[in-house]
């Protein structure tokens, strides 16, 4: 009975060695939303004179709160180095979101406006807002690390916005700017800004997706 018992036993842990290496689905690199014909339903939120007014009266110290307690949370796009958070509005237009949140904490550097979006930076995080094209009248809030940014993105996004000089003193790099965009046109693979469907485009050869992981904010009953 023993020699049996002991069969059985390297039976069931050979089965679940074999299942990790061939049946598991584990996505390394980017994960965010999936890739969904609809989003479903958006978190709710406060309304345009409430929103503007807890922003106006936050006592927050940095943009990271700021942001948290005046936005819902829509989405969370992770890498294996740094995190993007995003939020969302459909009571502001990005014009008054990019002013407000400038106004309350003021921006090492604010960009123009271009196609439709805009990005703040400041000490540990740039603010990225932009005008979905996939949901009319939606403003994404995307709220990310140094970290990701510096790891992540597509110098190309930026275009427009920033100029590479700029972007190289607030990543703390003499040369970001080049070794990142010939690394992206190398690979088509670097993070080019928020998508809700899960298409994180860069302009290249492909794009990433991953699994969903979404909620929180104000207006959520959280």
């Amino acid at each position: 009975m023993k020699d049996y018992a002991g069969i059985i036993v390297v039976g069931i842990i050979a089965f679940f060695l074999l299942f990790n290496v061939f049946g598991g689905n584990d996505q390394r690199g980017m994960s965010g939303s999936a890739t969904e014909d609809t989003y479903g339903e958006l978190p709710s939120e406060p309304d345009r004179s409430e929103i503007l007014n807890t922003i106006e009266m936050s006592e927050a110290k940095d943009i990271e709160s700021l942001v948290q307690e005046s936005f819902p949370l829509l989405d969370t796009v992770r890498s294996d180095q740094g995190i993007s958070r995003i939020y969302m509005t459909k009571e502001l237009t990005l014009k008054e979101v990019a002013d407000s949140l400038s106004s309350a904490i003021s921006p090492e550097e604010i960009s123009e406006r271009q196609e439709n979006k805009q990005a703040l930076i400041y000490p540990d995080h740039f603010v990225i807002i932009q005008e979905s094209d996939e949901e009319a009248g939606l403003i994404t809030i995307e709220l990310a690390s140094d970290e990701f940014v510096r790891n992540n993105y597509s110098p190309s996004f930026f275009q427009g916005l920033f100029l590479g000089s700029l972007l190289n003193r607030a990543l703390g790099s003499n040369d970001w700017y080049d070794r990142r965009r010939s690394s992206c046109q190398q690979t088509g693979n670097c993070y080019g800004g928020y998508g809700m469907y899960g298409n994180y485009n860069s302009g290249g050869t492909s794009s990433m997706r991953g699994s969903t992981n979404r909620g929180g904010g104000p207006g959520t009953g959280k």
